[in-house]
Parts: C-alpha cells; sequence; structure tokens
C-alpha cells in the first residue's frame, strides 16, 4: 500500500510535495532535542528585527494564499515557558504574556501539570489521534465531567463538551435554552435579550448578541436581531414587557472583558436572574472570560455569591478559554452528542485540577496595582482586580492606542477592551520577581505615552548567558578541598552534602567543576549518578522509576556565591543534562528546597523539570522540597491497546489512521501539547509548514484559506464572508440530507433535521432535492427559490461532495447541472469535503479532483478533526482585511499537527485494492441480503440506506453485539469509514465474516 499514485490536477505535484517535505523536516524540532526554555529574563533583539519570524511569516502568507494578520513573531512553544512567550528566532523577541493567551492559560507556557501527565501516560489515548466521542466511550471526557459535576452551582447537572471554544459553548447554550422557552406567542421566538459591552462570540448566533456594532452589524439576520439593553433592572424589565414573546433566552457575562472589563453588580445579576425566572425565560451565563478561576473563585458568579442554592443559580453557565474546550452546564440535557478534541479536553481537565495554583495572584497583584494607581493619578483610574484579572482605564482611545502600540517595545504583551480599558490576564506561572519587572514595564510604557521615541527598539537581555571565561571539566583530585569550602558555605548545615558522599556519586557517575581559566578557582560544581545510588535519600527512594535503570539524580548543583552572575549554574547544568543524555538516560530527576533555591528550580524548569511530588519534613526539620523529574526523551509511545475483537468502521473521519499511527512518533508534541496558544494571533513552525501543504494542495477554484477551531465553525466563518461580498444575503441553501454540523445556529439549519432533537433550526435555511436522487426537482426548487428571493439574498449553496449522513454523491451529469444553476444565477457554490477529502475518495487529495472540469466551487469547507478546520475560497470572495474573520483560536497546534501527517501519509497510499475490496463485499454480499437497500458514498467512505430506520438500528445493534462499529447517518443509513489502512484481507474476511452475520440475525425474526 506505499505507491506514488499521479495527480491528475498537477503532474508535478507529488514531487513538489516531496522537496516540500524534505525540507520541512529538515526544518522541524526533533522529537529528542534538548530544549533550552527561558524563565529569567525579557529580550528585545536590536531593532526589534526577527529575521527568521519574518520569513516563516511570508511562508505562511504564501503571496496571499492566508491573511495577513498575525503578530510578528513566530511563537516557539519549545522554548517558552510560564509567562515568558519565545520567538523561533536565533536571536529572539521574549515577551512576558501579561494575557495568557488570552486566558487560556492557568499556568502559562510549558504548563507543568500538562508535561507531567503526558509522561505518565495520560494521554496515551489522545496525544496521536482523536477519539471520535460521539462513537466511543472516553474515559478522559468522563472524568472532566464528573470533575464539572462536582464545581457546578446547584440544579446545573448535566455538562456537555462543544469542540470550539467560546462560541460554540453559547451556540449550544442556546440551543439548549431554546428547547425550555415559553411557549411562542404571535410567532416563533427568534431572539435573545443582551447587554450592552456584552461579547459572545464570532459565530452567527453569538455575534447577534455581541454589543460591539462594528463586529456585529455586518453580519446580523433580519428576524434575529437580538434585544439589548443596558445593565439596569428597570430596562430589562421593560424591555421584556414590551418585547418578550420575541425572546427565547437570555445572555449575560458577569464580566464583560471586551467591552472593557466591566464588573457587573452582584445586585444586578441576582435580579436579573429573579426577572429571568418570572418570565419563565432561560438565563445563561457566559463564563468563557471568567471561568476556572480566573476571577479568584471557580466561577465568577461564585464570587458574587451566587449560585450557592438552585434560586440563585442561572439555568445555563458556559465555559471555555481555560477549559480549552467549549463546556456547557445546564438544567437541561443536552439532545446531541457532540465531537470534541480529547486531547484539549484533557488539557481542560489539568487546568482545572490545577485551578488553585493561581489563588495567590490576586494577593500578590492588589498592591502593585494600587501603587500604579497612585504613581499615575491622573493618568489611571478604575483599577480593577479579580483574581488572574487586572484592568485599568485611560484618559481616552488616543492614550489605549498610546500603550499597546509600544507593548513590543517594553517586552509585554497585553490587550485592549473597550473605548480606553488596559487589561491583563496572569496565570500561576507568574512569582513576585517577574511582577515587579512587568509592572517596572508598564510604569515605564506609561510614563512615555506622549514619547515619540517611546516605540524606538532597545537592545535588552542579549548579554550572553554564561561567562566565556568559565570552562566545566570533570573533578580532579585536586580539587576537594575547594568543593567542601564552597558547599560549606552554601549550605545551612541540614543540607550540606558530605566529602563523602559526594565522592561516591562522582565514583558511579558525574562530577563536574566550572573553572575560571584566568584563575584557576573553583566556582562551581555538579554531582549526580544512576537513581539507584541514592535509594536512601528522600524522593529518590520514593521515585517510581527507582530499579529501571533510566533515571539520573542530580545529587548536587552549587555556585560559589561570588560566581553566581556569571551563568556558572547553567553551564553546569547544561553539562549535566548532556552527560546524562549522551549515558542513555532518559529522566534527570532532583530535589530543590521550596523558598531556597527559586533560581536553581528555575534553571531546572529551564530543562523541561516538572513537579513530581512536593516533600514534606526535608533535610532533618520541616522544610519542603520539591521533587522534579526533567525529561530527555519523548512522552511513551501509545501501548498497543488490547485485541479485544473490534473492528472500528465508525471513526475513520476523526481518526484515518486508527488510534496510535506510528508516524507520530517522529514528531515533537509536547510544546504544542504543554501550551495551548492562539493560533488567530500567533504562528508557529508547525502551522507555517502545515500551511504550506495546504497551498500546494487547494482544491479547484480555490487559492486563498482560512483557519477554524471546529467543524460548525467552518460554516459560521464562510457565511460570513460571503456576506461580507454579498451584504444583501440572508439565506444559505442546503440539500436534503445534507449535513454541515449541529452545534452553531447557522450549521444546524443547513443541516438536515431528521435524526437530531426537535428543533435543531434557528434560521429558516431551505433545503433543495439532492440532484442525484431528483435532479429536475433541485433544478425546479432553485429557480423558484430565486424568484421568490432573489438571488442576492442567498449566500450560497451548501454541498457535499460525499454525504457524511446520507451517502449522496455529487458526481457526473447532476454535478454539473447544480454547477451550472449557480453560474446562471450567480449564487455561490460552496462544497464541503469532510466525507471525501484526504485522498478518502480515491481519486486524489479531494472529492472535487474527481468532478467533472467545469463544477469549479468558490469555496470549500474541510474539517480533518480534533479542533481545526478549514475554508479554502476563490478570489472572488476571498475577505483579506485583517481581523475581519479571525475567531478566538483559529485552529489547535496539534491538531494541525496531526493533520498534516495524515495528508503526508495518506497521500502514499494506494487505496485502489480496499475501495475495489469493500466496493465488492457491499455490492456482491450487502446489498443482496437486504433486498430494498441503497448503496451511497465513494471511496473508503460508503453507507447503505436500509427500507426502514428498524431494520438500520437492528443490523447497527447486532454489529455491536460483534464488535464491528458502525457510523450513524441518517436514522435510516449506517455507514463504513474504515481507517485508511485497512487491508482488503480484512475487508473480505473478518469485516464480511462480522457484517453479513449480523444483517441475517437483524433481519431473522425474533
Amino acid at each position: 500500500m506505499s505507491i506514488e499514485p499521479d495527480s491528475g490536477r498537477d503532474p508535478d505535484l507529488n514531487a513538489r510535495l516531496d522537496a516540500l517535505e524534505a525540507s520541512q523536516r529538515a526544518e522541524a524540532p526533533r522529537p529528542r532535542a534538548l530544549f533550552e526554555r527561558e524563565t529569567r529574563r525579557v529580550r528585545i533583539p536590536p531593532g526589534g528585527e526577527l529575521p527568521e519570524s519574518a520569513a516563516l511569516l511570508e511562508r505562511f502568507y504564501g503571496g496571499g494564499f492566508t491573511v495577513r494578520e498575525k503578530k510578528p513573531m513566530v511563537v516557539d512553544t519549545r522554548r517558552s515557558s510560564g509567562p515568558y512567550m519565545v520567538s523561533v528566532d536565533a536571536r529572539p523577541l521574549t515577551l512576558l504574556d501579561a494575557c495568557s493567551q488570552i486566558a487560556t492559560q492557568t499556568h502559562g507556557f510549558y504548563h507543568p501539570g500538562i508535561v507531567k501527565a503526558l509522561y505518565t501516560g495520560r494521554f496515551e489515548h489522545c496525544l496521536w489521534s482523536n477519539p471520535d466521542t460521539t462513537v466511543h466511550h472516553v474515559p478522559e471526557l468522563a472524568a472532566y465531567e464528573e470533575a464539572l459535576e462536582r464545581l457546578a452551582p446547584p440544579a446545573l447537572d448535566h455538562v456537555s463538551f462543544v469542540c470550539a471554544g467560546g462560541a460554540e459553548a453559547n451556540e449550544k447554550a442556546l440551543r439548549i435554552a431554546r428547547l425550555h422557552a415559553p411557549p411562542p406567542v404571535n410567532g416563533p421566538r427568534r431572539r435573545v435579550l443582551a447587554f450592552r459591552d456584552g461579547f459572545h462570540g464570532r459565530t452567527l448566533a453569538t455575534l447577534a448578541a455581541t454589543w460591539n456594532p462594528e463586529k456585529r452589524a455586518p453580519f446580523e439576520f433580519a428576524g434575529y436581531e437580538a434585544v439589548f439593553s443596558r445593565a439596569e433592572l428597570g430596562e430589562v424589565e421593560r424591555l421584556l414587557d414590551a418585547r418578550g414573546h420575541e425572546i427565547y433566552a437570555i445572555v449575560v457575562e458577569p464580566m464583560q472583558a471586551e467591552g472593557g472589563d466591566v464588573y457587573l453588580r452582584r445586585e444586578f445579576l441576582l435580579g436579573l436572574c429573579k426577572l429571568a425566572r418570572a418570565r419563565k425565560l432561560p438565563l445563561v451565563v457566559d463564563e468563557v472570560q471568567t471561568g476556572f478561576a480566573t476571577g479568584g473563585p471557580f466561577f465568577w458568579w461564585t464570587r458574587l455569591g451566587l449560585g450557592g442554592d438552585e434560586a440563585t443559580a442561572p439555568d445555563i453557565l458556559t465555559c471555555a478559554k481555560k477549559a480549552c474546550l467549549g463546556v456547557v452546564l445546564s438544567r437541561w440535557p443536552d439532545p446531541e452528542s457532540n465531537q470534541v478534541h480529547v486531547a484539549s479536553a484533557l488539557r481542560g481537565l489539568i487546568q482545572l485540577e490545577t485551578s488553585r495554583d493561581q489563588a495567590n495572584l490576586e494577593h500578590l497583584l492588589r498592591p502593585r496595582a494600587e501603587a500604579l494607581a497612585e504613581a499615575f493619578p491622573g493618568l489611571v483610574s478604575d483599577v480593577r482586580l479579580a483574581g488572574t484579572a487586572l484592568a485599568f482605564d485611560l484618559p481616552d482611545n488616543a492614550a489605549q492606542t498610546a500603550f499597546i502600540d509600544q507593548r513590543y517595545q517594553r517586552g509585554l504583551m497585553t490587550y485592549p477592551a473597550g473605548e480606553r480599558t488596559i487589561r491583563f490576564r496572569f496565570s500561576a506561572g507568574w512569582d513576585e520577581r517577574v511582577l515587579d519587572d512587568l509592572f517596572k514595564r508598564i510604569h515605564e510604557s506609561l510614563a512615555r505615552l506622549s514619547d515619540k521615541t517611546a516605540k524606538d527598539w532597545v537592545p535588552e537581555g542579549q548579554s550572553a548567558d554564561s561567562d566565556p571565561a568559565v570552562i566545566v571539566r570533570p573533578i580532579e583530585e585536586r580539587d576537594w578541598p575547594q568543593i567542601m569550602v564552597i558547599e560549606n558555605a552554601s549550605y545551612e548545615p541540614a543540607r550540606r552534602d558530605s566529602e563523602a558522599y559526594l565522592r561516591r556519586a562522582a565514583a558511579t557517575g558525574l562530577g563536574l567543576c566550572a573553572v575560571d581559566t584566568a584563575t584557576g578557582a573553583i566556582l562551581g560544581f555538579c554531582f549526580g549518578g544512576p537513581l539507584e545510588g541514592f535509594r536512601g535519600v528522600s524522593g529518590a527512594s520514593q521515585d517510581e522509576r527507582l530499579g529501571l535503570g533510566d533515571t539520573f539524580f542530580s545529587a548536587d548543583v552549587t555556585v560559589a556565591e561570588a560566581a553566581r552572575a556569571r551563568g556558572v549554574g547553567r553551564l553546569l547544568k547544561r553539562a549535566q543534562v548532556q552527560w546524562a543524555k549522551v549515558h542513555g538516560f532518559s529522566y534527570i530527576s532532583g530535589r530543590n528546597r521550596v523558598g531556597a533555591t527559586d533560581a536553581m528550580a528555575a534553571l531546572n524548569r529551564s530543562y523541561g523539570a516538572f513537579p513530581v511530588v512536593r516533600l514534606t519534613h526535608q533535610y532533618e526539620g520541616n522544610a519542603l522540597a520539591d521533587y522534579y523529574r526533567i525529561p530527555l526523551v519523548p512522552p511513551p509511545a501509545p501501548r498497543t491497546p488490547p485485541d479485544e475483537g473490534i473492528l472500528d468502521l465508525a471513526s475513520g473521519l476523526q481518526q484515518p489512521f486508527g488510534p496510535a499511527p506510528a508516524f507520530m512518533a517522529g514528531h515533537e508534541l509536547v510544546g504544542p501539547t504543554a501550551s495551548k496558544i492562539n493560533l488567530s494571533n500567533y504562528a508557529t513552525v508547525d502551522t507555517v509548514h502545515y500551511t504550506e501543504h495546504l497551498r500546494l494542495l487547494a482544491p479547484r477554484g480555490t487559492s486563498h484559506m482560512y483557519f477554524t477551531s471546529s467543524r460548525d465553525e467552518t460554516v459560521d466563518k464562510a457565511l460570513r464572508c460571503l456576506r461580507l461580498s454579498r451584504p444583501q444575503g440572508q439565506l444559505a441553501v442546503g440539500l436534503e440530507g445534507g449535513y454541515l454540523g449541529h452545534v452553531t445556529a447557522a450549521a444546524r439549519s443547513l443541516s438536515d433535521p431528521a435524526g437530531f432533537g426537535d428543533d435543531l433550526a434557528l434560521f429558516e435555511f431551505p433545503r433543495l432535492p439532492h440532484p442525484e436522487a431528483d435532479a429536475a426537482g433541485f433544478e425546479a426548487g432553485l429557480k423558484d427559490l430565486v424568484e421568490k428571493q432573489g438571488a442576492d439574498k442567498i449566500l450560497g449553496l451548501f454541498v457535499e461532495v460525499v454525504g457524511e449522513r446520507s451517502g449522496r454523491v455529487l458526481a457526473g451529469e447532476p454535478a454539473r447541472l447544480l454547477a451550472a444553476a449557480c453560474r446562471a444565477h450567480d449564487i455561490p457554490l460552496v462544497l464541503v469535503e469532510t466525507a471525501s477529502g484526504c485522498y478518502r475518495g480515491g481519486a486524489g487529495a479531494w472529492g472535487v479532483d474527481a468532478l467533472p472540469a467545469d463544477v469549479v466551487p468558490d469555496m470549500v469547507l474541510w474539517y480533518p478533526g480534533a479542533q481545526i478546520g478549514h475554508i479554502f475560497v476563490g478570489d472572488r470572495y476571498f475577505i483579506k482585511k485583517p481581523l475581519v474573520l479571525i475567531s478566538t483560536w483559529d485552529g489547535d497546534e496539534l491538531s494541525a499537527i496531526r493533520a498534516h501527517e495524515h495528508l503526508r501519509a495518506a497521500r502514499r497510499l494506494d487505496l485502489s485494492e480496499s475501495i475495489a475490496a469493500l466496493d465488492d463485499l457491499l455490492q456482491r454480499d450487502v446489498l443482496p441480503a437486504c433486498p430494498g437497500a441503497r448503496l451511497g458514498g465513494v471511496g473508503l467512505y460508503r453507507t447503505i440506506t436500509f427500507p426502514s430506520v428498524e431494520l438500520a438500528e437492528a443490523v447497527d445493534q447486532a454489529c455491536l453485539h460483534r464488535g464491528l462499529y458502525l457510523g450513524n447517518g441518517l436514522p435510516d443509513t449506517l455507514v463504513f469509514a474504515p481507517p485508511l489502512t485497512i487491508s482488503p484481507a480484512t475487508i473480505t474476511g473478518d469485516l464480511r465474516r462480522r457484517v453479513l452475520a449480523a444483517i441475517d440475525e437483524a433481519r431473522s425474526p425474533a
């Protein structure tokens, strides 16, 4: 299965992809490389020049392939740590990220809890691939649900997850709320009551509830506009009296972040809760920005003293950001299950488990914030602080802009909010030293608001990490007297190591010293050896790796007091790490006394140390010590799953290469997994590489691309994109049996509702007959729609190349007819490649490749699984203005890496034999066994539609009894979506036996 098929689109494409892959792999971070992370200082290169970042960004933009809107630094997630955000450059720009990727991170970069989880196996089932959460029980998701249930306000007994974060969480909340709104009166309820200064997302329903007219107005749909109120109970009551019959929910942020960190009063929110109860309108509390202890307590609602009982609990509460996906806590169950990114769910769970680590920040921030206000009484006003969230106001928008415009030069990253607010979001990665450094920079920024030179670059942090006059060499016998003088001078008696102990360490492992080449003086030393040689040392004696022979124990790293500004500790640690790696160790462990070894602890963190356990009663007293581990190897590969007789033909879209594709071992995944970043603002080496590949592979008719964070978001962003070119547009058109998603209102309204909960659609988007089934009906239906509505009211026709739930295929003459009708009426044609992309159809990278040449889409949507999606678009509808079509995350770095590797691997497969075997099984065996059934799909995505829903359900259950998982399509349809690596022998043997036995059982009389 490893041949190189020719491409029908470009005879040189495979050669170009080969060359691209070779150059990218040479440039990519190595899984076994040692990375030195920044843990101590801001760095500003001369002139602010970032040549490597600039070159990578040009490759990312690809001559207009993507919008030119990223920040100038390409972020290196392998060298960033805590609050320090580092660019990829040889002379990097290192900033203090004082917004924690806009409140996504609880611990900054390289979250120690996530790293620990990577190396202890918690990510085993979800790092190399993404389990389909609608197919299988996922323990990580179940654990997350249980943890949230324990923290949820009373009566919010139901937890659901969605993929793309805050916007989708709020979309799902509004979906649930509408199901439980009062019965319609004088027409359907289509509006929400929202508030001035509120922000709820950039999908269509949430954008309608967002106050900012500049962001909202271009995308409103007539009849679905929100009703906006000031945060005044009297006004809310008047609006409910006048327009309550139109409203199905009330949505509010307790702290309106985008609006300027506006803290709504407890009395108002309590009154709002009572008003909602009285009107029986569901109250949705949006804690996307504030949940997960951003405001101190886990929920801001709790900070206000609300939610302690059922009477003051909202009906629905949403979180995202630090949750790493969308979370919905509700009084009512979610009527649908949803596909999510399990690795992101686990990241969110770990951030939940460690959220209390942020508790001390408010105590540290308050005196510094108060001092700031005192230092600038006429400039800084209304300082507000809650937990990790700090904000202050400047006199006007000009002052706000002047502050923001110099943030790179001052070595910090923060963002504006509202018209004149500066906001900060801190994380547990900040300590007093770093906070003092940040506030000095804020002071300087404020002092220079009118300084025309404030944006001039002044180099910082450019001195060498260590003194070139210092060398590291093995310890010699003559060194011992100096070593013991330094040891005894450096530590109190309880922490001093004896000469005998250190000699033993050197004899069994390593002993190095740092020497001043000018004077010959010893400046410091390090000792260590195999963990097994330190069985009597606290921490080492309890280490779970004791006896495995893979861990080096760092017994002592000490620097003479007079030498502590010369980088001696870094030289010694670097030499120790390199020695351990060369000698085959997988880990380094050791102890750092809490509060007494901050510099050494930071040095260990720079090499990737994470805490394993906090030890008590250390050093012959009540001292605390952190027992740490530094990994020198990638996380352990997933174990081969036990053979439980499972044959999974349901998860192929999420896991196109099965649960543990071996090729993922070739990619460095720790940095991207332990540091979730805002890809709407920043590129990384991995996203640049992925984008270069997609530019070469762009589907027919397209030459530009946008990123999204999910399947549904591709629909909403596509509609927003089209609306900017078709401002009169009010409708999107789908096909019967179609599926575009079921989370956002727009995707739900385009999808066929069969098999979903009640009232799936919000917008009245029409669906036409599929031309494969009824070409004349489609043509007549579109003509009638244009005559009644006008073509300019239609944003686009959304059509799956292969129906994910229906199996209907767009091909041949029906495809020509459909494309011709769109051209005749000048209606954009949007093709969906989720079931046909990534070579699954067998005719090329995309299903579009097999369509007649005159079928040229205006847009192509592709959801490759996990937490990323793509919109490919042609010149006519491409919007190149920066920041118009961004979303909070715009994808996920780990998901991008996987999708890229999938494309690389799939290109090299010859699927023809497997496709032929599956087609033969379905045509010759399955279809005759099911009279009246219809086959659908193409390639390695096939469907069978049964004569009745009851028979489809019976076959599905009989398959499950035999360990065969088939996908669920429309209620009468089952899906065969195997991994691309399924062998013809498996299809003709194991699959054939199971499926025919299941059909026989299902059709047999009870």
